[in-house]
């Protein structure tokens, strides 16, 4: 078998500060980090190979790129009100891109001692990996010309905490630019392979709701989370990432103790996942939605426990994720 063998030589300087004042607090800071990578089936071809070390191979391609970071925040903190606001400015060598800055702010209100309300507007990037930039093994192919994905992200919510109940809330939205994915089209048979490639633009909208409740020793937790994405499908075209993901996901557990030190954990997940899978057959099938109980009793001692416990307790057939 003919390995890949990859070295990454990463290193950098980071700098922080901040100040105290009438104002607040105000920090700034800066950042360098470069990567080196060489490999002998990622990146470009490199001017002087290098041996690999106990082998009788080369490295023969190879990346090196300098990401450059500075930021700049201020946070105000009074008796009912917290704002925190800052921008970061990037460069990057590898892609050419310019100076860019990105803003971001997050404000939390506090209007009685049991209520909590926040919302925040932040941007961020990330910069393409190495694989995504250059994998072409094993039914692969990558672009190395991906720009960097790019993201607004607002959020607000609300949280609502007595001694025994915790309930909190949140509506998010995001907006992806140039968000980076595998992607298949399943009409080629054969011939099809994954690909990298940026999607122009990619809307999200979600919601989270959950709560705790702890009466005496029992503790019993509910969450659900929902997401919808705007990026409309094209047809024969399978995703890895930015166009599959759980559209509802619902969470119920429950810490009950029985007798003395014995005690039964008990959860039960339900999700439903948007998007197709390719099975071992090369049969494309869409994701079905499916319930999970997993259960587990445990015997507590001040210095050690001991516990049973049992996954998938009603034995279903599911596919989470690819196959």
């Amino acid at each position: 078998m003919k390995y890949n063998y990859n070295r990454t030589d990463v290193y950098g300087v980071t700098l922080n500060m901040y100040l105290d004042w009438a104002a607040g607090r105000t920090a700034l800071g800066g950042e360098l980090r470069n990567e080196d990578l060489v490999s002998g089936n990622l990146g470009e071809p490199l001017s002087e190979t290098h041996h690999i070390s106990g082998t009788d191979r080369e490295y023969t391609l190879g990346v090196n790129r300098t990401n450059i970071s500075a930021y700049l925040e201020h946070n105000l903190l009074l008796k009912h009100l917290t704002i925190s606001a800052g921008l970061v400015a990037v460069k990057n060598t590898w892609s050419n891109m310019n100076m860019t800055v990105y803003p971001g702010i997050d404000v939390s209100y506090r209007p009685t001692p049991a209520w909590t309300l926040h919302a925040s507007c932040n941007t961020s990037l990330r910069m393409p990996s190495f694989t995504e930039m250059y994998y072409k093994l094993q039914g692969y192919k990558a672009d190395p010309h991906l720009k960097p994905e790019e993201m607004t992200a607002i959020e607000g919510g609300a949280s609502w905490n007595l001694n025994w109940l915790n309930v909190s809330a949140n509506v998010w939205y995001h907006h992806g630019r140039n968000m980076i994915d595998w992607i298949m089209d399943t009409s080629l048979g054969d011939d099809a392979v994954w690909q990298s490639v940026n999607h122009t633009k990619v809307n999200s909208i979600g919601a989270e709701l959950s709560a705790t409740a702890r009466l005496q020793q029992s503790v019993l937790k509910l969450s659900y989370s929902y997401i919808n994405q705007e990026k409309e499908r094209e047809a024969n075209i399978v995703s890895q990432y930015a166009l599959e993901y759980l559209r509802h996901k619902l969470v119920a557990s429950a810490h009950v103790p029985i007798i003395y030190r014995l005690a039964a954990d008990v959860n039960i997940r339900l999700q439903d996942r948007v998007g197709q899978y390719t099975d071992s057959a090369g049969q494309v099938h869409d994701y079905e939605p499916y319930a999970l109980i997993d259960a587990r009793l445990v015997w507590s001692e001040p210095k050690w426990k001991v516990y049973v416990e049992a996954n998938n307790l009603l034995d279903k057939s599911y596919a989470d994720y690819g196959h």
